[in-house]
């Protein structure tokens, strides 16, 4: 399909391979088009392989999307798919930067030639080099930050030594951020603490905070309502922009995720056969293993309380080796009435069902807000990085969630009697009312002149009007 406004601004998306980084991505970029915008996304093959999968797409071809126009492009980071390196992230991520590199500035450059000139790259974090590669061509840049304000702040005063954090002297200090709770050792982002086997990521995600001063802006996936004194603190330091829920926002269009296939939807034939409020959905997303003693101790849990459960129990995540599937106890696969196990659901579908009375989760931040959006109760099992921070925020700030974990610093097996109490209690009048308060509020941020939807109004306003073609073709913004 042929674009026939060659004047249409040009944004091109930039995403790390990865469920969690291209969904939020994607949702922003169907956004942007809506709004007349042609916008091209692009990641690497293997997950362009996994995008037309379940989508159908076709690389290079342009789709309208509201007033503007879609498309995808994927370059090969020239590993094989089998390619033991993968699970090497530090190695794995510098050989996505070396291609990615390469290969955006000669898609560049093609668009150039296809008088249609990118105005703007996007990237969410993990490829900050994004940002270097839109100096280096004399394009702008913006960044979509796909965790809480409160983990962007804790990044930020780490980086810039504006606050005492954990060392390896002192490993157990507490954390004190401006317009934030007090944060004990094990609650910062761990990635941020010295004693963490998850180096690499800390070392990775700081790169963004020494590149903030090259992005015209940085939207986050949050909105105002739960975040308003700490994006108000942060916005003198940087030019933020809350736009989430972004799932909200890309609700009224088509496709805003990686779909699977129409067959895993077979659980919500299930719900609508479950009485209002009993249904426990459990999930600890796309990334997140535990061990099975941990599974073991759960599932027993779940029998002990005695509740209906939805249960999404993913394969070991790719790169794990030496890993076999979780196990089930026979006792909970026969309980058919009353439960049900999947591989995958559709999980703001699941959550927004009258049938779900609470969720446990791993509390990242996509589920963590879509739990609070869709005013759900939620029983906080946080394991790494932004999941123990949000899970602070979950149950001492929203007061929507109950713990049950401290996260894998804890080194320990949560025994099946405590979580068939938090199961039992997930469900009380006052953590349901206050879940449905915060539902209100996101609703609200994305409603037409709400606080999310004018921002990204802006941000797109921003980009139409300041957009011009310079001598060379390329298009900047001043």
């Amino acid at each position: 399909m042929e674009i026939e406004d060659s004047s249409r601004v040009h944004v091109m998306l930039v995403s790390f391979p990865g469920q969690g980084h291209v969904n939020p991505l994607l949702r922003l970029g169907k956004l942007i088009a809506s709004k007349g915008l042609l916008v091209t996304f692009v990641t690497t093959e293997l997950w362009g392989k996994k995008m037309r999968k379940t989508d159908k797409m076709v690389a290079g071809e342009v789709t309208p999307v509201g007033k503007g126009f879609l498309r995808f492009e994927f370059y090969d980071d020239e590993w094989s798919e089998d390619d033991e390196r993968r699970a090497d992230f530090p190695v794995y991520r510098q050989q996505i930067e070396l291609t990615g590199k390469r290969e955006i500035s000669r898609l560049i450059k093609i668009f150039k030639d296809k008088n249609e000139p990118v105005s703007c790259l996007v990237n969410n974090p993990f490829i900050a080099w994004v940002c270097d590669l839109a100096e280096e061509l004399h394009i702008a840049s913006a960044v979509l930050w796909v965790q809480s304000c409160a983990c962007f702040s804790a990044y930020y005063h780490y980086e810039h030594r504006l606050a005492r954090f954990p060392t390896e002297a002192e490993p157990e200090i507490d954390v004190q951020l401006p317009c934030m709770p007090l944060l004990k050792h094990d609650e910062i982002p761990s990635f941020l603490h010295p004693l963490s086997p998850y180096g690499p990521f800390r070392e990775v995600i700081l790169e963004q905070f020494r590149n903030l001063n090259k992005p015209f802006c940085i939207l986050i996936d949050t909105f105002d309502a739960i975040e308003h004194d700490i994006i108000d603190h942060m916005s003198k330091f940087c030019p933020l922009k809350p736009v989430g829920p972004l799932f909200k926002l890309a609700k009224s269009i088509a496709g805003g995720d990686i779909s699977q296939p129409a067959t895993s939807d077979h659980c919500l034939d299930w719900l609508p056969k479950q009485p209002p409020s009993s249904v426990v959905y459990i999930s600890f997303g796309t990334v997140v293993f535990l061990k099975q003693e941990q599974i073991d101790e759960i599932a027993h849990g779940v029998l002990n309380a005695d509740v209906s459960f939805l249960w999404v129990v993913r394969p070991p995540p790719e790169g794990l080796v030496n890993v076999s599937p979780h196990v089930f106890p026979q006792e909970l696969r026969e309980k058919t009435d009353k439960g049900k196990i999947v591989e995958w659901c559709p999980q703001e579908r699941v959550l927004s069902h009258p049938a779900v009375a609470c969720f446990v989760t791993h509390c990242g931040w996509n589920s963590t807000i879509e739990a609070l959006s869709l005013g759900v109760p939620v029983v906080c099992f946080p394991q790494w990085g932004d999941q123990v921070t949000d899970a602070v925020y979950l149950t001492d700030v929203f007061k929507t969630g109950l713990r049950l974990s401290r996260g894998e610093a804890e080194k320990r097996i949560v025994p099946r009697d405590e979580v068939a109490e938090r199961l039992r209690e997930a469900t009380t009048e006052d953590l349901r009312r206050r879940a449905l308060k915060w539902k209100a509020a996101a609703e609200a941020a994305v409603a037409a002149g709400g606080s999310s939807d004018r921002n990204l109004q802006e941000f797109v306003d921003k980009l139409r009007g300041k957009s011009k073609t310079v001598s060379n073709g390329v298009s900047v913004l001043s």
